[in-house]
């Protein structure tokens, strides 16, 4: 049996034979490359399905629905013709130039499985239909996005904010921004892998150059739930995801400043509360709905390194040194 991500994401996902199931098992105990991905792999399964299940979306235009019923229809029809065509026999007394059409659908590889296991059963529809429903639906929702958030584009196409008096540098915004899409389903069944949350602050630390650990903020009320490797115009951005015992979730966000160090400060930043300070050349913008944590006084006691570490480097998977 070849061992590839396909048949690693099979293993994860239980869909494997016992006897594939063995040999796969097999090949992670003798492999730490293939260990170190079936971790990554399992860090991935996030429950998109419900959180999405207890958002309240706006109902889909008519226009849209007829439009998708009417490129359905379209395609239907001409199928209809290619397989009376067929049943027929091909017809030579046609010639024809035209060329294989490079851009049309190609079969579904078994690596992208999960992604369109959560998707509605409406694209169970023949290839082409499917393609057209999605991308009218993704227009759709993408509409929707930039009307409910339309800070997060600019004329230039490039990630901008809104203009406010806050003080708060744009890589703050856009964080704030960000951070403003998440609620609490969004991360609450998160049960993170330690083991691939210390390679990936290892990877941040040795790649990224941020010399940075994960706070451990349980004394404090905040659940480690995971660290997210982002950019920022091309700058590695760092956001470690906390979860209150109420309330949405708060994230600590990390990239490279090479400024003097400055004390906590506090704004609203869409609609967000956000403290940022910076240290060590690190600028860090902690940032959370109001009401939801007091983020001054957890932002003083990280700004005065009075709080340990969860996960330090990649040397264990476990509660990491002190200090």
């Amino acid at each position: 049996m070849k061992i590839d991500d396909a048949s690693l994401l099979a293993y994860v996902d239980g869909e494997l034979s016992d006897s594939e199931r063995e040999q796969v098992e097999k090949a992670i105990r003798e492999s730490e490359d293939l260990a170190s991905r079936v971790s990554m792999l399992r860090a991935s399964q996030l429950p998109y399905r419900r959180a999405f299940e207890q958002q309240a979306l706006p109902p889909m235009p008519q226009s849209l629905g007829l439009s998708v019923e009417a490129l359905i229809r379209q395609h239907a029809q001409r199928e209809g013709a290619q397989r009376s065509a067929d049943a027929t026999g091909p017809d030579h007394s046609r010639v024809t130039d035209a060329q294989p059409d490079d851009n049309a659908p190609q079969p579904r590889p078994r690596a992208k499985r999960r992604q369109w296991r959560l998707l509605p059963q409406w694209l169970t529809l023949p290839t082409w239909p499917r393609l057209a429903v999605a991308f009218v639906a993704g227009a759709f929702c993408c509409g929707l996005a930039l009307r409910l958030v339309p800070q997060l584009t600019g004329a230039g196409g490039a990630l901008t904010t809104a203009s406010d008096t806050s003080g708060m540098t744009p890589w703050i915004k856009a964080a704030a921004g960000y951070q403003r899409l998440y609620t609490r389903d969004t991360v609450a069944l998160l049960q993170p892998d330690m083991s691939a949350t210390a390679t990936t602050v290892a990877d941040i630390q040795h790649v990224d150059n941020l010399p940075m650990q994960i706070p451990d903020l349980r004394s404090q009320g905040l659940t480690f739930k995971r660290v997210q490797r982002l950019r920022f115009h091309d700058k590695p951005l760092v956001q470690i995801v906390y979860l209150p015992e109420k309330g949405d979730p708060v994230a600590l966000c990390v990239l490279k400043e090479v400024k003097a160090d400055a004390a906590p400060s506090n704004a609203k930043v869409e609609g967000m509360n956000v403290v940022a300070w910076r240290r060590g050349e690190l600028g860090y913008a902690l940032i959370g709905t109001p009401g939801t944590v007091d983020l001054n006084a957890l932002g003083r006691q990280l700004y005065d390194g009075r709080v340990s570490a969860i996960v330090s480097d990649n040397r264990t998977g476990a509660d990491a040194e002190r200090g």
